[in-house]
């Protein structure tokens, strides 16, 4: 074996054993082990928790159908993405484009309110305060408020400029909803 003594080759796993760690306490291989360990905690997602706001957390009865989430009949947009509210199966939306100093936002925002309460779970309302999100009135081509956008399934159908009463919202929807509907 020319050089290498028998005994020095028994000696070599207990050195790579000590440089290792072998020898250290279990309490500061528990620290080395804690010092490399993730968490399992799923990193926070901002745009679901701010789409959680629109959900309802009480018992009432249901504002969509089939079990899905429970909606708000009318809500502000706080700045979500706007494909979570625009995007969602199972119900109809107006997205409606306003301005805190326009006098016929405020009379359309009153017959949105009373149409969404008359449709119920058919319909829900989500007004959009333009001068506080330019970006979005810009991506939705919103040249002039009140402007309103008829969302159904996720698909836009239509959208409306100028101040309506409840009623004829109500029919226009109605109108929309079933040429929707009819492939013909």
């Amino acid at each position: 074996m020319g050089g290498v003594k028998p005994c020095s080759l028994l000696l070599l796993p207990v050195a790579l054993c000590l440089l290792a760690g072998c020898g250290k306490s279990e309490k500061e291989r528990a620290a080395r082990a804690e010092q490399f360990t993730t968490s399992t905690k799923p990193a926070p997602n901002p745009q679901r928790e701010e789409l959680e706001t629109l959900i309802r957390q009480d018992t009432a009865a249901p504002t969509t159908l089939h079990g899905a989430p429970k909606f708000e009949l009318y809500s502000e947009y706080k700045g979500e993405d706007i494909r979570q509210v625009t995007g969602v199966s199972g119900r109809s939306l107006l997205l409606c484009f306003t301005a805190p100093w326009c006098p016929h936002c405020t009379k359309m925002r009153r017959s949105l309110k009373r149409l969404a309460e008359a449709e119920q779970s058919r319909v829900q309302v989500v007004e959009v305060n333009a001068d506080a999100y330019p970006a979005l009135a810009e991506q939705f081509s919103v040249t002039k408020v009140p402007t309103t956008i008829f969302y159904t399934e996720g698909v836009r159908l239509r959208s409306i400029v100028g101040s309506y009463t409840s009623e004829s919202l109500r029919k226009f929807l109605h109108n929309l909803l079933s040429r929707a509907e009819d492939p013909s």
